[in-house]
């Protein structure tokens, strides 16, 4: 029995087709506390509520942005069970950026659309390169990146016996 699901090995991917991750994720005001707290980031339109009260013209109507690690880390998140579940490692992640604010209360989705596929130098396993893209549930795209995974190869993994 398989704690892996068998359709996210290597040989399930093809280059050109999006998967569109079914779970959401709604990104509340501790979980920027807690990710901007420990990663000591002193951006203060990320928690300091005063400062963003004062100029609310410059930070979008008094409202403080979610940190953008955390809209990263929690769109990786979302889409890993279809694409990294049977990964042996993150390889790269290139050409990230953010394309439009997140605020406390909004709920992100994700969808990962296959780039390229190709052979690593382990027989085991080969690399997959996804466009991760996070959006609000109204569709607005808050986060793109490149993302390479190294991935199990199936035909190695599940021999039969």
């Amino acid at each position: 029995m398989s704690i892996t699901s068998d359709g996210s090995y290597f040989e399930d991917f093809t280059v050109g087709d999006t998967l569109v991750h079914q779970r959401g994720r709604t990104i509340t005001e501790a979980d920027n506390h807690i990710f901007t707290s420990m990663v000591m980031n002193t951006a203060e339109l990320h928690f300091n509520q005063d400062l963003v009260d004062r100029d609310p013209k410059t930070y979008y109507n008094g409202r403080r942005v979610v940190y953008g690690g955390v809209v990263l880390a929690f769109t990786v998140g979302l889409a890993s069970e279809d694409t990294s579940e049977n990964a042996i490692a993150e390889v790269e992640m290139d050409n990230g950026r953010h394309t439009n604010p997140v605020f406390h209360g909004d709920t992100i989705y994700a969808e990962s659309t296959v780039l390229e596929k190709r052979d690593s130098n382990r027989p085991d396993a080969g690399l997959v390169k996804f466009k991760l893209v996070g959006k609000k549930a109204d569709g607005t795209v808050v986060v793109e990146i490149d993302r390479t995974v190294l991935i199990k190869r199936k035909s190695h993994y599940l021999k039969k016996a």
